[in-house]
């Protein structure tokens, strides 16, 4: 059959891209090899964020004498807990199906290979079908890095996919990577009173972020009982009876770590199988998609969207790129903007963060103002009893906010206001003079604004 748009994988990138396809009227086949919503709702965001609120519940469940209240007996079903992030997960990709079923888009489930211009050809079980598409769209996503680590391949070694189905908690857990998915888990874990080491091999955790952050995270970190090995090299996992143990090297020397599971959480890599790159004379960079602001590559009516193309690995940059690349191929004139891309990482306390970081306005020679307000001196979030953390504005000399950061209560959610701030160019003064509802946590973020070319109100 013939179709306008043909869209290779059915992750947050793919089947947005493919809602707004069926919005502009343009006939769509997607194609997916496994289930819809790809990585971040099957693998990653949505699984994990279904265990960190079990993690929460678990956690606030023993401060709750704090707040006057007294329960009874309290247990972990792990297994419950794994069976509730299964029915989340499963209800949201059944909601994609019904949304793909109501726009009328086809979606074949089976293994697209993409070797000749304006042809796709889908392997599914009832044999192989060949697919004529005007425009390609390649939303292949990524897959975790298994690093060559002596032993990473034992029983008890995995990524995130494998440890997503475990059904049980370890006693001791040894995380390989102290970034996002690392982190997540490690407190997830933590939270569940598994005893938790993270083994970064960078001298920080959370290198991409504003730097005070992970400063400030990493002694809370410590303070629940977790490990953390910083500037520490990974040289070997072995087992040793039904244990496992990883052998680590920093300046101090060697050690070892005794394990009972592993978690390799030391990145993602573009995935770019079923497409045959050389044949096509598809132009990459690093092992990832090259394209344009359109989301074009080097050849006509191919586009590529979401962790194929690199750069910003994030389910909602994918959805982003995936609605510029279709209402291009609808004849629309736009472009991909990266200046205000939200990121949220789901620890405890929550971090999120926006524009640029102190070290990189730092590294550019630009002039800037900083402004931090913290959790404690807020209202709503001593009520709630999570008055840790800050709010962290960086704006220019004009008072244009460039970048923010904040670490505490609900952050993922409060970044929104900033993330308008930095996409709009607005001033520090236009959030100072905007009300906001007290008592509110975004009052923080008010009281931060303030500080850019004053000083914060509530705080002496």
């Amino acid at each position: 059959m013939d179709y306008q748009v043909g869209i290779l994988g059915g992750g947050p990138g793919g089947y947005v891209c493919a809602l707004r396809a069926a919005q502009l009227g343009l006939s769509v086949v997607l194609i997916e090899g496994e289930r819809l919503g790809g990585t971040c709702l099957n693998r990653g965001c949505i699984p994990t964020k279904a265990l960190v609120k079990s993690a929460d519940l678990w956690r606030e469940l023993g401060r709750v004498e704090e707040f006057g209240l007294f329960v009874g007996e309290k247990r972990v079903d792990y297994a419950a807990v794994v069976a509730r992030k299964n029915q989340v997960v499963n209800s949201l990709v059944s909601g994609v199906e019904k949304l793909m079923k109501a726009a009328n888009i086809r979606v074949i489930k089976g293994w697209g290979e993409f070797k000749e211009a304006g042809m796709i050809s889908v392997t599914t079980d009832q044999g192989v079908e060949q697919l004529h598409v005007e425009n390609v769209v390649l939303a292949t996503g990524s897959v975790p890095v298994r690093v060559p680590i002596p032993g990473a391949n034992l029983p008890g070694v995995g990524t995130s996919d494998e440890i997503l189905e475990e059904t049980d908690l370890p006693k001791r857990l040894v995380v390989i990577g102290g970034g996002v998915i690392g982190l997540e888990f490690a407190s997830i874990y933590q939270s569940f009173g598994v005893k938790v080491s993270v083994v970064e091999m960078l001298s920080t955790l959370l290198p991409t972020i504003d730097e005070e952050i992970p400063k400030r995270l990493t002694p809370l970190l410590k303070r629940t009982g977790m490990e953390i090995l910083a500037k520490t090299a990974v040289k070997q996992i072995r087992q040793e009876g039904e244990n496992l143990v990883v052998q680590v090297e920093d300046a101090k020397g060697v050690r070892e770590i005794p394990a009972d599971r592993v978690l390799l959480s030391t990145g993602r890599r573009p995935n770019l199988h079923g497409i045959d790159v050389d044949k096509l004379g598809l132009e990459t960079e690093r092992g990832a998609i090259k394209v344009n602001a359109q989301m074009q590559t080097n050849l006509p009516n191919v586009y590529a969207i979401g962790d194929v193309v690199g750069g910003i690995m994030l389910a909602h940059v994918a959805s982003s790129e995936g609605i510029i690349a279709v209402e291009h191929i609808g004849g629309r004139s736009v472009a991909m903007s990266y200046r205000a891309i939200p990121s949220a990482i789901f620890t405890h306390p929550e971090i999120a963060a926006v524009g640029y970081s102190e070290q990189e306005l730092k590294a550019s020679g630009k002039v800037y103002r900083v402004s931090k307000f913290p959790f404690s001196a807020n209202g709503k979030a001593l009520a709630l009893g999570e008055s840790i953390g800050l709010v962290k504005i960086l704006a220019d000399d004009e008072g244009v906010i460039l970048g923010a950061s904040i670490m505490g209560p609900q952050a993922s959610t409060l970044i929104a206001e900033l993330v308008v701030a930095v996409e709009k160019g607005l001033r520090a003064e236009d959030i100072a003079r905007t009300i906001h509802a007290h008592p509110t946590l975004p009052e923080t973020i008010m009281e931060a604004a303030h500080g850019i070319h004053g000083r914060p109100l509530h705080l002496a």
